[in-house]
């Protein structure tokens, strides 16, 4: 998580101050689009490599792609949902489409609220235009062996759209590649720990997580296992810790001169370009900065379904023995409306 979903001419020091605001709405726009960051630069020698990199990363439009059958909700037009998705990458070979972070942020135009819902990897759902059921993060995997790029964006879309009851607009695939280089390009992050983390079980010896409570500043590297990690806590957990990450990558965004530096603009340029693939048409990334430019964290909702008596969903296992989990009255009514009323 996005996915986890580009600036203007003349870098001198006068044009700079003059436009600030502009530039701020773009940095914001970074952490909105892909957890990981798109910055937008419009001008001078940066105008070519803001389209070339757009170009790499747009997939081919989806119109009539799949007979898919499945209904979907209609759009709600006070709102835009932003399917943000994680993935060790297509290189990978031991699960690599495998979308291990889903999350849909969700902005409200007349509010300018937004709220990050994640969705647990293991849902057990009936995949878009098959008849057999699978865990909601193969959704991606599926539509790749199909159609591609554009195929595992729209079965995702469709996925996590019958679940959350929720029109999709758009989709943002970022691997774990584009995660760790883009930290690694802002500075790294700082997170605030209520209390120690650590994870010595699920990674080799030589990566070993141990967090104090407090504050931690990360590279790139250890954020992504931190964000990864589940062993020692739990995959809700995890979702938690993946939103805290996407708000600390918007905090250092804002924090820092990446917008007056060209050199990590054309990194973060050149890592989005081979690791993030989208389906936002460049005139709606532009609406969406206009718009993101009034959202601050205390606008935010938050919402992790889990098997408390408040996240709406259970374990089970599969024939087979597979761990899963399932809505609570065997239906996702209820995580519908929860979806749908996310800002009442």
């Amino acid at each position: 998580m996005a996915d986890f979903e580009t600036k203007e001419e003349n870098l001198e020091v006068g044009f700079l101050e003059e436009q600030k605001p502009r530039w701020r709405r773009y940095v914001f726009a970074v952490w909105v689009f892909a957890l990981a960051a798109i910055f937008v630069a419009l001008g001078g020698a940066l105008v070519w490599k803001t389209s070339f990199t757009y170009s790499q990363m747009k997939i081919g439009d989806t119109k009539g792609l799949l007979p898919l059958s499945e209904s979907t909700p209609q759009p709600d037009l006070d709102r835009i949902n932003i399917l943000l998705l994680g993935l060790r990458g297509e290189e990978d070979p031991n699960g690599g489409l495998l979308t291990d972070s889903i999350m849909v942020l969700s902005l409200k135009k007349s509010t300018g609220q937004a709220a990050l819902i994640s969705i647990p990897r293991d849902l057990y759902i009936k995949m878009p235009g098959e008849n057999y059921k699978e865990k909601i993060n193969f959704a991606y995997a599926l539509g790749f062996e199909k159609k591609g790029s554009a195929g595992a964006l729209l079965y995702s879309k469709t996925a996590v759209s019958k679940t959350t009851g929720l029109y999709i607009n758009y989709a943002i695939a970022v691997n774990h590649q584009a995660f760790k280089e883009i930290v690694d390009i802002l500075g790294g992050i700082d997170i605030i720990l209520d209390k120690p983390f650590r994870e010595d079980q699920q990674f080799s010896k030589e990566m070993i997580i141990d967090l104090p409570a407090g504050q931690n500043h990360l590279n790139g590297t250890s954020t992504l296992y931190f964000v990864r990690s589940r062993f020692t806590t739990s995959d809700f957990d995890r979702a938690r810790r993946q939103q805290q990450v996407a708000l600390a990558i918007k905090d250092k965004a804002f924090s820092l001169g990446v917008i007056s530096n060209p050199v990590k603009i054309f990194q973060i340029l050149n890592s989005l370009g081979k690791n993030v693939r989208l389906d936002l048409p460049l005139s709606q990334i532009k609406n969406l900065i206009v718009m993101a430019e009034n959202f601050g964290d205390q606008k935010i909702v938050h919402k992790v379904f889990d098997t408390t008596e408040e996240g709406l969903l259970y374990a089970s296992k599969t024939e087979s023995g597979a761990y899963i989990l399932l809505p609570v009255g065997d239906d996702f009514k209820k995580i519908q409306e929860v979806c749908q009323n996310i800002f009442n």
